[in-house]
């Protein structure tokens, strides 16, 4: 049994996710004043936009207020509820506010966590930070519907961490639903400014699989709500205003879902339970529930990784995250690469670099350069039909799908 410090070290790895974000937003003065105290005392809080998108379409957003009743939460108790963050593509001159990055009520936690790692409290403008994203403007209008994508993140992160990401895909042609786990996550923000805490976790075999059983169902109902949307209903449980164009905007014939970590073993598990998704990616995420030494658990892959998919799945890994013999291998990579019946490619990051396995034809870029793109080279072949999920996708970019 291995309990997960709420305090400990999964606050360092969304820490470090933070900071790395920041690094690559601000200028270096952000990072010195902010950590100097004498410095702080005589200026006003930093501020900080995410970048802009890359993608041939403008991005509008709106967040959802999820409530499966079907469900009690395992976590503590009650229906389960949960915050989705969707990003769409929108008309060239919408008008309307910037979203905001952070909400509000996250300001305070936010900053208790940067606390550790000597950034002085009031030096940042958390609350400032605005996304490239319209807020609530209407969804551009599609012939076919835009298809779509949905996004989980790491064991304990929160679906804002990857705002730039989601953003960035939604600015190449897809709807995209984010989704924080609630009471999982080390917090989630709820209208009215109520702030849901996660709880202590503690690994045991029956808890993990509780955590991804959890998830799974989590991103079923999310696109069951986006069915709902498609035809023409509210889901929101405060019944919040929607953008217009939603209903029937949505194509969803030509359902994703990528993950970063534990996110990306939610991709391949919801995937084996529901028919409704067509393709996935993985970042770097166990194919397993336990892992085995030097954990103190046996090791148990996930349904994915014993049984495979018949439908395209890539892995995208760093260290030990290969199919192919490497240190401090996770045998879940090897399982699942053995056992996948669809289309698979598999992509490492040494040292920070993308590279690709030497089965394909293509390599990508520094991936510092391009890690706001979700999938990569995605072959024609991996359509089973036409007006299926991804096909000539650029280099390191979903930006085209089967025609």
């Amino acid at each position: 049994m291995h309990r997960i410090a709420r305090a400990g070290t999964r606050f360092a790895a969304t820490a470090l996710l933070l900071v790395a974000t920041l690094s690559a937003l601000c200028a270096p003065a952000l990072a010195a004043s902010a950590l100097s105290p004498q410095h702080h005392a005589a200026s006003a809080p930093k501020r900080f936009d995410l970048p802009p998108t890359t993608g041939p379409y403008r991005v509008g957003t709106v967040i959802v207020h999820l409530v499966d009743r079907s469900r009690i939460d395992p976590f503590v108790g009650g229906p389960r509820e949960i915050m989705v963050t969707i990003a769409y593509p929108i008309q060239p001159h919408a008008q309307g506010p910037r979203a905001t990055w952070i909400d509000p009520a996250l300001v305070g936690e936010i900053e208790a966590l940067y606390d550790d790692y000597g950034f002085v409290p009031g030096s940042i403008d958390w609350a400032g930070a605005r996304r490239p994203a319209i807020e609530g403007a209407a969804l551009k209008s599609s012939p076919r519907g835009w298809p779509v994508v949905l996004f989980s993140p790491g064991l304990q992160f929160f679906r804002e961490l990857y705002s730039a990401s989601v953003d960035d895909l939604a600015s190449h042609g897809y709807v995209v639903a984010s989704m924080t786990h609630t009471y999982e996550a080390i917090f989630a923000a709820f209208p009215g400014g109520r702030v849901a805490l996660g709880v202590e976790l503690t690994e045991t075999v029956e808890s993990t699989q509780m955590w991804l059983d959890t998830r799974v169902a989590d991103s079923r109902f999310v696109l069951d709500a986006l069915s709902a949307m498609n035809q023409g209903r509210n889901p929101d449980a405060g019944h919040r205003r929607l953008p217009a164009g939603l209903r029937g905007g949505l194509d969803l014939s030509r359902v994703g879902f990528f993950g970063h970590s534990y996110g990306g073993t939610t991709a391949a598990e919801t995937m084996f339970f529901d028919r409704r998704f067509d393709a996935g990616v993985d970042f770097d995420g166990r194919l397993s529930t336990t892992y085995g030494p030097p954990q103190d658990l046996p090791y148990g892959p996930t349904r994915a990784a014993r049984f495979g998919l018949d439908k395209p799945f890539l892995l995208m890994g760093a260290a030990g995250h290969s199919h192919r013999p490497v240190p401090d291998q996770d045998p879940s990579w090897i399982d699942f690469w053995g056992n996948q019946r669809g289309w698979k490619r598999e992509l490492q990051l040494p040292l920070g670099l993308l590279s690709v396995s030497a089965t394909t034809p293509r390599s990508c870029r520094d991936w510092a350069m391009r890690r706001r793109r979700a999938f990569c080279n995605w072959p024609t072949a991996a359509c089973r039909r036409p007006s299926r999920w991804p096909v000539r996708a650029r280099t390191c970019g979903l930006s085209s799908i089967c025609t």
